[in-house]
């Protein structure tokens, strides 16, 4: 007779563990009734161990799944939860929390500090707890069925008695390990997504037709991987692979700066001292005072001017393109900033924000039991767990359904990992297995234009589970776990596991990485090169490199021309 456990986490939420599987519900009532349809379905009685954290109560479902206390049972009845509440969003920051983890970083600009201590996966993650923290910094989270709340649970699952194949565990780490530089990346310092926590199982993937350009992308397993996975790892005598070794132009900065470059600006900070260094020529195109150390910064849109955009503590400060001084913005209190959409969300209690030319803009919430993810070209991106996705836009208040298409008939979204960039990526699997059992369940990317699917790939929750979406600086490349992803087109890249490479935040269509004892390297098409050269990013649409030297001098480097190629 099989015995469940019914217990509620410091999260919140319930997770339910039958036959050695645990699931993660919103609530204990949730968690009883699939246990009732369990007992009703296999005619046999449940003993259920119901465990708020205070107290635990024994009680029995019978074969028709009514509920009857237990012999051992206390006469007190449980405790209800806490209501619970959204788990974290991949790509925030909090006004009042220290620097968000590198690793769940994305979009954006790309740090580095002569400090010293090593970055974390953006599984903080990107998506476990940790990956999260990065997005959701210390800010408030917003309960579930609240207008903020994360997506909202699906109701009850029918019991299936179909045998689940558990796939072995997967060697890889939790986390990426990132690429160790010279001078250490800021965690905060960095582009970050969205991350929406839930649940995993096995399915087999529609099939589609390999011919079709429009076609999606099916990758059926980690053995039958995409003939781009069939990567090497060579050496270079490259600073940066592809680009010339005499550099355009260079910048002495001090030694103990941190710095951060993207498209928009190299942002150099020495204590009190903050400049900005155009990423064309290497002159300053300002320079200020900041009071504390920034811990976020990204290339954003603003009333639809490019800007680059920083936080420092309870202000923000925006440098647009064509301006010599930044524009300042007060925020609110326990602000937390997503950068998972082209524009910045600020999110605070029950209240939504962006960044305008003349300060904060309100903008509308969505309905009561959907999470905010992102915003760009005007439109807030939200959605309850199931979906669909609603893009409202923040001018003129007119809203369009966007439903996501199911990768197969009997799967739903078990987890919502990030949204941003014109991309869904969810993971969809059948009921019954967490997001770290082990099951087989498919990563999915979707189009936000009209929902349908870009590629998919068959994996499993040891894989992929826990981890989050990173975004890389300048938006060309995104990665989960192993799997290195085409932004702009949303199609798989690579499975680096074959080679046992571990990417880090890519810059433009470079990634920084390590490969065998941590030996760092550039993953650029389908070379790994080992170098110790630290990439702060890729900007001219990939045609200049900005390198942090061991110098402390930041050089810039024009990419080779289809002569010298040859």
């Amino acid at each position: 007779m099989a015995r469940a456990l019914i217990s509620v986490s410091e999260d919140g939420f319930t997770y339910l563990t039958l036959n050695g599987a645990t699931s993660r519900y919103s609530d204990t009532g949730q968690a009883m009734t699939y246990l009732g349809d369990y007992a009703r379905e296999t005619a046999t009685q449940v003993p259920v161990t119901i465990d708020d954290g205070k107290q635990e109560v024994e009680v029995v479902l019978d074969e028709t799944g009514k509920i009857a206390p237990a012999a051992s049972a206390s006469s007190a009845p449980p405790t209800p939860p806490e209501e619970p509440t959204a788990p974290p969003e991949e790509s925030t920051s909090s006004a009042a929390a220290a620097a968000p983890n590198e690793d769940t970083s994305a979009d954006g600009a790309t740090t580095a500090s002569a400090m010293g201590a090593e970055s974390a996966d953006p599984s903080q993650p990107q998506n476990s707890p940790q990956k999260d923290d990065a997005e959701a910094g210390a800010g408030e989270e917003y309960p579930l069925g609240t207008r903020f709340s994360g997506p909202a649970a699906p109701s009850a699952p029918t019991v299936k008695r179909t045998q689940v194949k558990r796939s072995q565990v997967h060697k890889r780490s939790a986390q990426t390990r990132p690429q160790q530089l010279k001078k250490i990346t800021v965690p905060g310092l960095v582009l970050i997504g969205i991350v929406i926590l839930m649940i995993g199982a096995f399915v087999i993937p529609n099939i589609v037709p390999a011919g079709s350009r429009d076609s999606p992308q099916t990758i059926e397993s980690e053995e039958q991987i995409n003939p781009a996975s069939e990567l090497s790892v060579e050496k270079t005598d490259d600073v940066v692979p592809g680009f010339d070794n005499s550099p355009r132009w260079e910048t002495k900065i001090p030694q103990d700066a941190s710095v951060t470059a993207s498209d928009r600006g190299v942002l150099v900070v020495d204590g009190d001292k903050l400049q900005v260094l155009d990423s064309d020529t290497g002159k300053t195109r300002y320079s200020g005072k900041t009071s504390e150390a920034p811990t976020f910064a990204v290339d954003t849109i603003i009333d639809g001017k490019p800007a680059l955009l920083w936080q420092a503590g309870d202000t923000a400060k925006a440098l647009i393109d064509g301006e010599d001084e930044p524009q300042s913005y007060e925020l609110p209190e326990k602000a937390r900033i997503t950068s998972a959409g082209t524009s910045v969300l600020v999110k605070s209690g029950n209240k939504l924000s962006t960044f305008g030319t003349d300060g904060l803009v309100d903008v509308p919430t969505p309905a009561s039991g959907s999470t905010p993810m992102a915003i760009e070209n005007d439109e807030l991106f939200s959605s309850d767990w199931n979906g669909p996705v609603k893009a409202k836009n923040i001018e003129t208040g007119d809203e369009r359904s966007i439903k996501l298409e199911a990768p197969a008939d009997e799967l739903q979204i078990i987890k919502w990992v990030s949204a941003g960039h014109g991309k869904a990526i969810t993971l969809w699997g059948e009921q019954g297995a967490s997001t770290n059992s082990g099951h087989r369940i498919q990563l999915v990317v979707h189009s936000l234009e009209d929902g349908s699917i870009l590629s998919t790939v068959t994996t499993t929750t040891d894989i992929v589970g826990e981890m989050s979406w990173v975004r890389g600086q300048g938006g060309k490349r995104a990665y989960i776990g192993p799997y290195l992803f085409d932004l702009e087109s949303g199609l798989l890249l690579m499975d680096t596991s074959s080679k046992d490479i571990h990417l880090s935040e890519p810059r433009g269509t470079i990634v920084p990485c390590t490969v065998d004892n941590d030996d760092s390297c550039l993953l650029a098409g389908k070379h790994a090169y080992r170098t110790d050269t630290n990439l702060l990013a890729l900007t001219d649409d990939g045609n200049t490199a900005i390198v942090d030297g061991t110098d402390s001098t930041i050089r810039a480097y024009d990419k080779k021309s289809e002569t010298s190629d040859k």
